[in-house]
């Protein structure tokens, strides 16, 4: 119980529930056995009230459950056979959760908003610029400024989190899940090559094997002698140099000298360089059943949405409020793991019953995970330089079921969940980034790239003109990056989008129709043919994350002549988007917004994939045509576009108005840009 609590008239409330929770722990339903509550917060958000909803409460606990390894659901769980078992012979995980549901339930909207978590980080609440809410308040959102404008709860939205990754260390109030170790039938430790790389923004001489707050997989002693740490120009360039034995070991430097033995870290006393790309090859053990994550987030979300005992924190007993649907949203890794999860058939729980109504993949691109594998490291995916070349990005890439004509496999997202009649309402978000890094290119067309793909009716797709992967706050410089960030934001199209997903849900009623550059309208071509202007300073490269069929080998290596083709979007004479959504910002511009970035110099520029994924590019306009002029930039200067403040207000209305007709504007984000935009000092009066 949360001693905050103790302040609040509802305490005696939240006391009642956490007993009941307690001690009506026996589950019948689904795959969750035991539900412990061992925090409330009643209410939270210092008893800020939402509209019409009202208030808000907190619970956080523990969810225990077990699986059948035998089950048809689970047989894509790799290594779920050689699970540790318990009695009943099943296997046993368990995972945090935390919900932030209203107080009074029956004015709640019924509606699960289940955000898959990102390395057990909670983003609905991480930045007003980012997401749906947030304002601040991170991975425990509390005080009534944490929950910024309110827009999920006054939505009436139970907010819901749990953990799915397994591979995640406690702490930060991340949500994790703790899942079994696979080993041998005899009980021996499963082994196996592990290859993981390194790229840096500042010289070094000691690096973590592991990412931060993850789990490494431990290095087997008897084989440390015979790890290779690489050293190349990049992953795209070769030989890759194998630097001699001696000259590093596995252990902590201190200015170039070996002072604390480790196996958690790598000591190169010559030291690592930002020009020069590494990759650790080393035998590791224990490998965590990840798998189990996705059949551990199914089994949570369905008890919640299903389960009518007083054990569900969602239920009450004959109050008729209970959860009725589920949509889910996730960002990046999180947007990645949706698919993954539709994919590999876990949106049907064992009952045979729908998991999510509908899903919201965001900035995944053709993307899956790399989870469900033996030694799987969910935290890494492809990007032009780190990391390249992980797995989780290979066929299928589409929803559709297509033969791909590179490994004549048939398969799509969505193969699974048809069969199953379990597929989502699905709205899959992407913003500009994404057909450079996240090649979203084979989302909507064959792999080839010979022509469009037909979008299934359950299906959505909107890509963002203009908007990165990673909107910065302002404009700012990157130590690693030539142009500054991007700062155009898909917030506010992404809550209009989200109250027509729950009008599909809900009440069957068609969202806006897909939004996205197509071969057929000329709008996604080749990176030669984008029609960048030539902007005095800056470069464009074309350069993109290639795809390879991979071999199986550690490191993996590219099969030569297995490479898939990667179209990207025309640009306007400004070098931002045309097709797609083109948000206010993008109609209303003040500067070219692209979704690549170019590598400053020192920071391996010239590899071929040398993209500076994530942050985008602004580049902004001249002030006054004489400024433009003098700068031989091409692009129109603000003066020549809006001829004063008041025109480029007019403007940003305009296009608000716009979007607001066609449903990707709620009408109090519109007022919102409007009045941000006469408050904006752009340098004309």
């Amino acid at each position: 119980m949360n001693s905050k609590a103790s302040d609040w008239p509802t305490l005696k409330r939240a006391l009642v529930v956490a007993v009941s929770l307690f001690t009506n722990s026996a589950v019948t339903e689904a795959a969750v056995t035991r539900i412990e509550i061992t925090r409330v917060e009643s209410p939270t958000f210092e008893g800020r009230s939402f509209g019409d909803v009202g208030q808000y409460e907190k619970l956080i606990g523990i969810a225990y459950g077990e699986i059948d390894p035998g089950g048809p659901l689970n047989s894509l769980i790799v290594n779920l056979d050689l699970a540790k078992r318990n009695k009943r012979d099943m296997v046993e995980y368990s995972a945090d959760f935390y919900i932030l549901k209203p107080l009074n339930e029956a004015n709640g909207n019924h509606t699960m908003f289940y955000e898959v978590n990102n390395r057990g980080n909670k983003l609905l609440f991480l930045s007003p610029n980012h997401f749906f809410v947030g304002a601040g308040g991170g991975n425990d959102p509390t005080t009534a400024a944490d929950a910024g404008d309110g827009f999920l709860m006054r939505q009436g939205y139970t907010l819901v989190w749990s953990g799915w990754l397994g591979n995640l260390l406690p702490g930060g109030d991340r949500v994790i899940a703790r899942l079994p170790v696979a080993t041998n039938p005899g009980g021996e430790p499963i082994t196996h090559l592990i290859t993981t790389d390194f790229v840096f923004s500042a010289p070094a001489f000691t690096v973590p094997i592991a990412e931060a707050n993850t789990i490494l997989y431990t290095p087997v002693v008897a084989s440390l002698d015979q790890a290779t740490l690489y050293r190349s120009a990049g992953p795209h360039h070769g030989p890759r140099e194998a630097i001699p034995r001696d000259q590093w070991s596995f252990a902590q430097c201190d200015d170039g000298i070996t002072i604390t033995p480790s196996r958690t870290d790598i000591c190169l006393p010559a030291g690592f360089s930002t020009d020069a790309f590494y990759e650790l090859v080393y035998e590791g053990s224990d490998p965590i059943i990840l798998g189990l994550g996705f059949a551990a987030m199914r089994d949570v979300v369905s008890f919640l949405k299903y389960n009518r005992s007083a054990s569900n924190p969602l239920h009450t007993p004959g109050s008729g409020h209970a959860i009725r649907r589920a949509i889910t949203y996730g960002s990046s890794q999180s947007g990645r793991a949706i698919r993954d999860f539709i994919y590999q058939g876990f949106n049907q729980d064992e009952s045979g019953r729908m998991v999510f109504d509908g899903a919201i993949p965001h900035v995944g691109g053709s993307r899956k995970t790399w989870t469900n594998f033996q030694f799987g490291l969910p935290g890494k995916f492809s990007q032009g330089v780190e990391n390249h070349w992980a797995r989780g990005d290979q066929f299928p890439f589409a929803y559709s079921t297509i033969t791909d004509p590179i490994t004549g496999r048939a398969d799509g997202i969505l193969q699974r969940c048809r069969e199953q009649r379990a597929c989502p309402k699905i709205m899959q978000f992407d913003s500009a980034s994404e057909p450079w890094i996240g090649r979203f290119s084979l989302v909507v067309m064959d792999p080839l790239g010979r022509r469009d793909l037909a979008i299934p009716d359950n299906v959505r797709i909107y890509q963002y003109a203009g908007n990165p992967h990673l909107p910065s706050l302002t404009p700012a410089s990157s130590i690693m990056c030539n142009n500054l960030t991007n700062p155009a934001r898909f917030r506010e199209t992404q809550r209009a989008l989200l109250v027509a997903m729950q009008d599909w849900v809900t009440k069957d009623k068609e969202p806006p129709p897909s939004l996205f550059p197509t071969i057929r309208d000329g709008t996604l071509v080749s990176s030669d043919a984008v029609g960048f202007p030539a902007i005095p300073g800056v470069t464009y490269t074309g350069r993109y994350n290639d795809l390879f069929v991979l071999t199986p080998t550690e490191p993996p290596e590219p099969i030569p002549g297995m490479e898939y083709r990667i179209l990207v979007p025309l640009v306007d004479e400004d070098g931002n988007g045309i097709g797609g959504v083109r948000s206010v910002t993008i109609q209303a511009p003040l500067g070219t917004y692209t979704g690549w970035n170019t590598r400053r110099a020192g920071f391996m520029e010239s590899e071929p994939g040398g993209a500076c994924d994530l942050s985008g590019s602004f580049i902004p306009f001249a002030t006054t045509r004489a400024q433009r002029i003098a700068n031989g930039d091409p692009r129109l200067s603000l003066e020549e576009r809006y001829g004063s403040h008041a025109g480029y207000v007019q403007a940003v209305e305009r296009a608000a108005k716009r979007l607001e007709r066609e449903r990707l504007l709620l009408e109090e984000d519109a007022t919102f840009f409007v009045q941000e935009a006469a408050s904006a000092d752009i340098g004309l009066q």
